[in-house]
């Protein structure tokens, strides 16, 4: 058998070395390498571990903040389909529809129960001859301070004058009021065609009872409270009052006549 020479045998051993990653063969003698000999350049950097990347250092910058996912309710709020913007103005203008309505329902005209109220609309003209108060001019007769009762004692009679006036409404001698006090003479215009029967029950009851001071119980069976519970029967007295025709007539006999004339 031919022996291989050593120097051949170590050659191949640092062969495989160099191929292997540096180690030595187990077979190659430690012993017989040269004194200072180091493994080549390549062979160290091969064998040598690779080292970690070192971690980034913490910073200030903003982190982004993480999503939250909402929780149901919240969810089902945003899920929720939303009301069309003409829907949202008619509910909210739904409180004053209502406040209309009910004012229009629970609230009757002025003159459907407070005489005092059309009464004194209905005196707006005469303010100019008798004064805003009733208290008279040059021009018209005196009405406050109980003055117009004691000249027309039942108010059938102050509705025949005030339908009538001085063209058609006074006594024979020119004269107007009740004949047991001293009649009066003047001017004043007839209204029958320019107001209605309610109007002049009104107009009636205002300067009697606002203007005069009148007590409503002297004329229990036309005053305010009349007004506002039988508005008809007064409006059909009236105008009884006003068929009587021109002159002074008795309205005695008109059922809720107060008094009767002397």
């Amino acid at each position: 058998m031919t022996e291989i020479p050593e120097h051949l045998l170590k050659r191949a051993a640092q062969r495989r070395a160099a191929m292997g990653g540096g180690e030595a063969s187990a077979d190659a003698p430690s012993g017989d390498a040269p004194a200072g000999a180091s493994a080549p350049a390549g062979e160290a950097k091969a064998s040598a571990p690779a080292k970690k990347a070192p971690a980034p250092l913490p910073t200030l910058d903003d982190q982004p903040a993480t999503a939250k996912a909402d929780i149901p309710v919240v969810a089902a709020a945003k899920s929720r389909k939303r009301a069309p913007y003409w829907a949202t103005a008619l509910l909210a203008a739904m409180p004053l529809w209502a406040f209309m309505y009910v004012y229009a329902i629970d609230q009757p005209p002025a003159g459907a129960n407070d005489p005092i109220a059309l009464g004194a609309e209905v005196f707006t003209p005469c303010a100019g001859c008798h004064g805003a108060a009733g208290a008279g001019t040059a021009t018209g007769q005196k009405l406050s301070d109980g003055h117009v009762i004691e000249t027309f004692a039942d108010p059938l009679d102050m509705v025949h004058w005030i339908g009538y006036g001085t063209a058609e409404g006074t006594h024979p001698d020119g004269t107007y009021g009740d004949v047991n006090r001293q009649p009066l003479t003047g001017g004043m215009a007839g209204w029958r065609d320019r107001l209605s029967t309610e109007e002049i029950a009104a107009v009636v009851i205002y300067i009697r009872q606002e203007l005069s001071g009148g007590d409503p119980a002297e004329d229990p069976n036309f005053n305010a409270e009349t007004f506002a519970s039988d508005l008809p029967g007064l409006e059909t007295m009236v105008q009884e009052v006003l068929d009587l025709g021109p002159g002074a007539p008795d309205v005695s006999g008109i059922e809720g006549a107060e008094t009767e004339e002397g």
